[in-house]
């Protein structure tokens, strides 16, 4: 609590006004999905921490999107508009920038938070700079059971935690500032921003799955890309070469045929891709991969079986 005293006209006595200091700042980058972004303000209008705010940066949508956040008669939001449409990174950077709270913490507008994210991750950062939680974005890595208290490095560098976006996310406000988002970056921000943070500070894992992710039919960065050639794709993961050195050779040549070959089974140009992939990175690492996605559905195929067998049997007098 902070307080701010004020003198009223001669004659009169002092008064003091007491303001309330926002001890997490929560930023929501949004760009034209007004009817999304409603979803996500009230998700975190809905924590049972409510000593917050929410700034809300508009990447410069041209429909509804002022709009829609007037609609929240509640002073613990603040809206920027960027005039100019200037990426994620930046409207994440600006939320940064025009942070008050001595802790920071992002939600993307088509997701949403459990209302007890706040209060638990604030628990975690009495003793720690920055919190990563789970989520529940289906093969992102942040999920419930894991065993690791902690991401580290190397977990970054393999490629362990690094779905679930930002919204996982919070830390506190120098951590940031010292930080911030690389803007020339198309795809992997949050990868990078991790990496980042993690050569520096120690990263605690909260294993509680308290960003709810929504996939949706809407258009999505992860999505955006399945129509444009193998060469365009390429240039999309230049996050990938930005830490090669980090990554090390072979680890560089993984994480290139499986960025290259995400959401192949959606693409035209499925023979041309992979001759792409295997030309590029290797014959090896694309037959390595294509092998792992197969084991993984086989595995996911027979547990979503047992678990019927299961339920019917339970259900049998």
């Amino acid at each position: 609590m902070v307080e701010i005293g004020g003198h009223t006209p001669s004659g009169s006595r002092e008064t003091t006004v007491t303001k309330v200091v926002p001890l997490v700042s929560v930023v929501i980058p949004t760009h034209e999905r007004a009817q999304l972004l409603k979803r996500a303000i009230s998700s975190v209008l809905a924590q049972t921490y409510s000593r917050l705010e929410v700034i809300v940066v508009d990447d410069a949508s041209r429909d509804n999107t002022q709009e829609v956040v007037e609609q929240f008669k509640d002073s613990r939001i603040r809206y920027i508009h960027h005039q100019t449409n200037k990426g994620g990174s930046a409207a994440r950077n600006s939320g940064i920038r025009a942070a008050t709270g001595e802790y920071v913490a992002f939600l993307d507008d088509d997701d949403e938070w459990e209302p007890e994210k706040t209060e638990e991750q604030i628990k975690v950062l009495q003793n720690c700079d920055v919190v990563l939680c789970a989520s529940t974005e289906p093969g992102s890595g942040l999920h419930e059971g894991q065993s690791k208290e902690t991401v580290d490095p190397e977990d970054l560098r393999r490629g362990k935690f690094t779905g679930g976006g930002t919204g996982v996310l919070m830390t506190k406000v120098n951590v940031l500032k010292e930080t911030m988002f690389d803007e020339s970056l198309p795809r992997y921000q949050d990868w990078d921003f991790f990496i980042r943070i993690a050569l520096k500070h120690k990263i605690v894992y909260l294993n509680k799955a308290l960003v709810r992710y929504n996939a949706g039919t809407h258009r999505r960065i992860t999505n955006s890309i399945l129509d444009i050639s193998a060469s365009e794709l390429e240039q999309q993961f230049c996050m990938v070469y930005k830490h090669r050195q980090f990554f090390g050779r072979r680890l560089f040549k993984r994480h290139m045929c499986r960025s290259l070959l995400y959401g192949i089974k959606h693409r035209r140009d499925k023979v041309a891709l992979l001759a792409f992939t295997a030309r590029r990175y290797g014959a090896m690492n694309v037959a390595c991969l294509l092998v792992e996605r197969v084991a993984i559905k086989l595995r996911d195929s027979f547990s979503k079986s047992a678990s019927t067998e299961t339920k019917r049997r339970g259900s049998q007098p």
